[in-house]
């Protein structure tokens, strides 16, 4: 029996929107008894209206598992980064000959907004909701506010190099990975989605065989690879398309598949 889903926002459930179809599948799962959580890498506050449109009744794992929220908005776990730890990170960036830091843009998840060194406004990745701090690689303590830390550059070369420069210096720290077509990620060695779903899981007394995932982004492989009734989107990478028990066009049809599923068994 499935009793919990796990959906990814960006590329998943929110594509230039909702469609009224995905959002009648929400209320479809959980008048069938089954929670809907919100596993995504945005911060908090860049998740609130979804779920508030969306009537989710469910935790929401924000940062790619740095921090879970409970519906009612209360944090009930982080996993920051230490003052050190971001110095490496933030040293390194520095260091790259080949970084170009009005196009090649270090950004900081830090007490749930995002933080940018420099005016980004052209980006259209920071088109809204970022602040500019010019003094955020200098700080000399970030309060354990940070949970996830990004760089954003078009230029895909320069993302896989950038990732393959992180992983060789501080892969024994920290989980590298692109996370979207301009982007990679660095959070804390062990944060994921996935470890962030064991949590919930413990909470709600939940087996990982009562829950199902759905994602489309390398960084949701974390929670689709290890979870028997996964699903990918159809438009995901091939990589990420490979680890899933399942390929859906959309949240609704994954949805139904798993009413339909929970529905054979109560016969």
């Amino acid at each position: 029996m499935i009793k919990h889903i796990f959906c990814d926002l960006d590329g998943t459930l929110y594509r230039e929107g909702i469609t009224d179809k995905d959002l009648e599948s929400i209320l479809m799962a959980q008048e069938n008894n089954i929670k809907f959580h919100i596993a995504t890498g945005r911060v908090y506050s860049h998740t609130v209206s979804i779920i508030e449109k969306a009537q989710v009744n469910g935790y929401s794992i924000c940062e790619n598992g740095s921090y879970i929220y409970s519906n009612d908005g209360n944090c009930i776990y982080s996993a920051t980064m230490s003052d050190i730890q971001i110095k490496k990170i933030i040293d390194l960036y520095q260091r790259l000959d080949y970084i170009n830091k009005e196009d090649d843009v270090i950004y900081f998840k830090y007490d749930g907004t995002i933080v940018v060194p420099v005016d980004t406004s052209s980006v259209e990745y920071f088109s809204k909701g970022y602040t500019v701090d010019e003094d955020i690689l200098e700080k000399e303590s970030y309060n354990s506010s940070v949970g996830n830390i990004g760089i954003l550059t078009y230029d895909t070369e320069k993302l896989e190099k950038l990732v393959k420069e992180y992983r060789s210096a501080y892969g024994n720290e920290f989980d590298v990975y692109i996370s979207g077509p301009t982007t990679m990620n660095i959070v804390p060695k062990g944060v994921s989605k996935l470890e962030a779903i064991k949590i919930v899981c413990k909470k709600e007394a939940a087996g990982v065989d009562e829950i199902v995932t759905i994602g489309d982004s390398p960084n949701d492989i974390s929670m689709l690879k290890n979870i028997k009734m996964s699903f990918a989107m159809s438009e995901a990478p091939e990589s990420v398309k490979s680890v899933a028990g399942f390929e859906t066009p959309s949240v609704a049809d994954a949805v139904k598949m798993v009413v339909d599923f929970n529905n054979e068994i109560l016969k």
